[in-house]
């Protein structure tokens, strides 16, 4: 079994050891943002809410809940005299550092030892996902599922699973939902992709999508009692607002996730009919479905009445997720220990990508080019944070070794000579 190998544990613990030691210089001081805010409304009202009108409550769907509740279950965890935001890190990390194997499993289906291990130390000591060790974000999480989900639809893929393997499948699918709200495209996306391969495994694949719709149907269920509607998230409009329109850039446009802080927002004619919008609707259990769809018919209206100009910008976000923002506002963005090895990974995976395919030839490898053209097509539609590089650069690793690989391969023979 991979975790008896002494050599992948050895690099685990060194991700473990890398990490911790970043975190305790650089980490996040407190909560803030959606987190504060839900966090907040949690403490003074026990409900999961994001909007208070007039001391009352409305019932949120507005962030998917599970990275809540794990930042409240290690508030409960966690010493009364001790910040309970240390009790997240630690835990981010040691979900980090487990995630290296996971990374490691994957290799492990295209690649010798030698170089699933290599794979697994530029992963272990990759700055982006060291650096999302210290924030409070979905991050480490969002890895750690995404690369669980993957090796374990492979198997499905090939036909190599057993029941214990579908019931972590659903299981894993299921709180990845909980965890992201665009994780819903890649479960969809997928599960056509074994249909497409093979229809034999239509059973197959209704049988995951019955059962992890059964798990998540509980707060479906909430969400229709609280709103009147089936949903999992109420940000979508929102978030294809702020990365369309007048001045949305590739990491979107917005100052406050609340409605109520406008100050810094501009004063213009688009803006100025936006907040009349925004204030004509109703403040009931509906206002978070209200608000999004303002936001998502805003959103619309620019990018049908200037297809051009936000189809560029589109074109502009896909090279900005795959490689660089060339116009970030984001601090340290561009720290070479940030830059660098994105840069690097990100290009040599494109060569790598196509080695892979040509080499390996099976349907997995297919399988991930084509979930990372799925990423790559879907997240760009919004905007471009640079944490949200977290979802492909397992994959653009992925490729690269194959490239570096051949590499290796085309230098020994050359030698041998």
């Amino acid at each position: 079994m991979h975790i008896l190998n002494k050599k992948i544990n050895k690099i685990i613990i060194l991700s473990f050891l890398i990490k911790s030691l970043f975190v305790i210089f650089y980490h996040e001081k407190t909560l803030s943002d959606e987190w504060a805010i839900l966090f907040q409304n949690f403490q003074n009202f026990k409900s999961y809410s994001f909007y208070i009108f007039d001391g009352q409550d409305i019932p949120s769907s507005y962030m998917p809940p599970l990275y809540f509740f794990f930042i409240y279950l290690n508030k409960i965890l966690s010493f009364e005299k001790i910040n309970f935001l240390y009790l997240i890190y630690l835990n981010q990390i040691l979900i980090s550092s487990l995630t290296v194997y996971l990374f490691y499993s994957l290799c492990k289906n295209f690649l010798n030892e030698r170089f699933s291990l290599f794979g697994a130390l530029i992963f272990s000591v990759f700055p982006l996902i060291i650096y999302s060790n210290g924030l409070i974000s979905s991050a480490c999480l969002q890895l750690f599922f995404y690369l669980l989900f993957i090796n374990l639809f492979l198997k499905v893929i090939t036909n190599e699973f057993n029941k214990t393997d579908l019931f972590f499948l659903i299981v894993t699918s299921a709180l990845t939902l909980f965890l992201r709200g665009e994780f819903l495209i890649i479960f969809i996306f997928s599960l056509a992709f074994i249909i497409f391969l093979d229809k034999k495994k239509f059973i197959h694949s209704m049988l995951i999508l019955s059962f992890t719709i059964l798990l998540v149907s509980p707060y479906l269920i909430r969400n229709y009692v609280n709103t009147g509607n089936i949903h999992l998230v109420n940000v979508t409009g929102f978030a294809l607002w702020k990365g369309n329109n007048q001045l949305a850039k590739v990491e979107g446009f917005h100052n406050s996730l609340h409605p109520d802080n406008r100050k810094s927002w501009p004063k213009n004619s688009e803006f100025e009919n936006l907040y009349k919008k925004l204030d004509n609707i109703k403040k009931d259990n509906q206002y978070e479905i209200n608000r999004d769809k303002v936001f998502k018919n805003e959103a619309l209206s620019n990018i049908f009445t200037e297809k051009k100009k936000y189809f560029f910008l589109y074109l502009q976000k896909i090279l900005s997720y795959f490689f660089l923002d060339i116009n970030s506002s984001i601090k340290n963005y561009y720290n070479p220990a940030h830059i660098i090895p994105v840069l690097i990974f990100s290009v040599s995976s494109i060569p790598g990508a196509f080695i892979g395919l040509k080499k390996i030839k099976n349907s997995k490898i297919i399988y991930l080019i084509f979930l990372a053209c799925i990423l790559i097509g879907f997240i760009s539609i919004f905007f471009i944070l640079p944490r949200y590089k977290i979802s492909i650069i397992s994959l653009q690793i992925l490729f690269s070794i194959f490239f570096f690989e051949y590499l290796y391969e085309k230098y020994t023979k050359r030698k041998s000579i």
